[in-house]
């Protein structure tokens, strides 16, 4: 589907939980329910969120750059992870492939992205290793190109799991194409505060499909070719205990 295609929304909303009435003081009507009761703390808003999806303060009415990497200008927020000290919280972007990190005390935010070595140079320093585990078999699909959706962190706090889509997303294929589907390796640095990727645990798929793919079938991407089908949407930790 197309839906959503020239969209773009990034914002983080804190809530006080401590002021929510129990599920029987309303129930039983003993406290009324009233709409934005406790009101959202809006902790981020990105500056070039479009006026869609209920978002009235958005600078323009859609963002048609599409979702290539180095040329789209879009923002997906998609996928959260709290680290196990409760002092930062990660959200990835598909598009931008990018994670965003909150300070839960001070609301503080830092970056890093998922496509350099570092997790700071972005596409001018050294490549992290979705660029080497990219798919090659289309010359149009970028390489380097994460795409990150669901993640999960490691008991320890240490890794942040993620998946990475693939070149032929089944769903939200206005925003998840990809180049490096599987599960990428995120290494917490700064006591939660950054990271960068250190690997990808790639994922193949080479099952034939009848699926008809053409300029439309991934909006703003590329009609992607090829033979690989993996598209990575979820990922979980599972800890092992002696």
């Amino acid at each position: 589907s197309s839906a959503g295609a020239v969209q773009s929304m990034f914002a983080v909303f804190a809530f006080d939980d401590s002021k929510f009435p129990s599920g029987d003081e309303v129930r039983y009507g003993r406290v009324p329910y009233s709409q934005n009761s406790p009101m959202p703390i809006r902790v981020f808003q990105d500056a070039g969120n479009t006026r869609t999806n209920g978002n009235v303060e958005g600078i323009k009415d859609s963002d048609t750059t599409g979702q290539l990497p180095g040329v789209t200008t879009r923002r997906d927020s998609h996928g959260v992870a709290v680290n196990p000290n409760d002092k930062f919280i990660y959200m990835g972007d598909r598009i931008a492939n990018v994670m965003e990190v909150f300070n839960v005390n001070n609301y503080e935010r830092s970056t890093f992205d998922l496509v350099s070595l570092s997790g700071q140079d972005g596409r001018t320093g050294a490549a992290g290793d979705c660029f080497t585990r990219s798919v090659l078999d289309d010359a149009m699909l970028p390489l380097n190109d994460p795409a990150p959706d669901l993640m999960e962190i490691t008991p320890d706090g240490k890794y942040i799991m993620i998946a990475l889509r693939g070149p032929a997303p089944v769903s939200v294929a206005h925003s998840s194409q990809g180049s490096c589907p599987g599960v990428g390796i995120v290494e917490v640095l700064d006591c939660g505060k950054t990271g960068r990727l250190v690997g990808v645990l790639r994922a193949t798929n080479h099952v034939p499909d009848t699926v008809t793919i053409d300029g439309t079938t991934f909006p703003g991407g590329v009609p992607y070719s090829g033979k690989e089908r993996s598209d990575v949407h979820g990922v979980f930790v599972i800890p092992k205990y002696s």
